[in-house]
């Protein structure tokens, strides 16, 4: 008897990605160290860059756990901080460790926020699930004259290890389909934005064997790339599937790379 999909499997892409976030929202953290040093990397940048920055009003779009939220407050403790996300058990799991911020459940390629707004546009590794093009009109629309833009998302080329590995297996896409980044600053630049940063670079983790590589990915909720099969590998599909993988092995580990992409931009 054939497999019947898992009821995540058919929900369109939008509502499917919302469903692997909320269902991830109690592992994020714990497993979220890729995601914690590319916003690192944002707030550093925005730091060297914004001496003269002093916003009255910020919004964090797609917060996830509040991990960047809870530096733009300890930056800029007497701005007001407005989050956004679209899955509900990731918005409150800001609640704990942030306080006067205001919550919004909603998808940040149609923010429910009035136009000029904002003095700082901040979202970390969020654009990749949405239409990029969308979320940077949004940020121009929701964002003051001479407002600031930080971005930090992925390109085009993020696990390449796990394209190899089910390369000879199915026909599946096994990564997130990412429209070039070139494209992104093309947006930016045509939309009249002065850029500041724009760079691009790996940021790659070792794990001692797949299953803990995959089960890194789904803990942060980036499982939209296990939902297009609608049925599960045979036991002989998986042992191939993992043998390809070891030909990438190192003496660090088993590689997974994820495609960097860090914007800070004005208006």
């Amino acid at each position: 008897m054939m497999a019947m999909p898992s009821p995540s499997s058919v929900l369109p892409s939008k509502q499917r990605i919302r469903h692997a976030f909320d269902q991830a929202a109690t592992t994020y953290d714990a497993a979220a160290d890729v995601q914690r040093e590319v916003s690192d990397r944002l707030a550093g940048y925005l730091a060297l860059l914004g001496n003269d920055l002093d916003p009255v009003a910020i919004l964090d779009a797609g917060c996830g756990t509040g991990y960047g939220a809870r530096w733009l407050q300890q930056q800029w403790p007497c701005a007001g901080l407005t989050l956004v996300d679209f899955a509900p058990r990731m918005l409150l799991a800001t609640r704990t460790p942030l306080t006067e911020v205001a919550l919004i459940c909603a998808d940040i390629e149609a923010l429910p926020v009035a136009a000029h707004r904002f003095d700082l546009y901040w979202s970390s590794l969020a654009w990749q699930w949405n239409d990029p093009q969308r979320c940077l009109a949004e940020a121009a629309r929701v964002l003051k004259p001479r407002g600031w833009l930080a971005v930090a998302t992925l390109g085009a080329d993020n696990f390449p290890e796990l394209r190899h590995a089910f390369a000879d297996t199915d026909d599946y896409s096994h990564a997130l389909t990412i429209p070039a980044p070139e494209q992104l600053l093309a947006h930016c630049q045509a939309g009249g934005w002065t850029v500041r940063v724009w760079h691009r670079q790996s940021v790659r983790r070792h794990y001692p064997e797949l299953r803990s590589l995959l089960r890194s990915v789904k803990a942060v909720g980036a499982r939209e790339v296990g939902q297009r099969r609608p049925t599960p590998f045979s036991r002989s599909a998986w042992q191939a599937i993992t043998a390809r993988y070891e030909q990438l092995r190192e003496s660090a580990g088993l590689p997974l790379s994820y495609d960097a992409v860090w914007l800070i931009a004005t208006l």
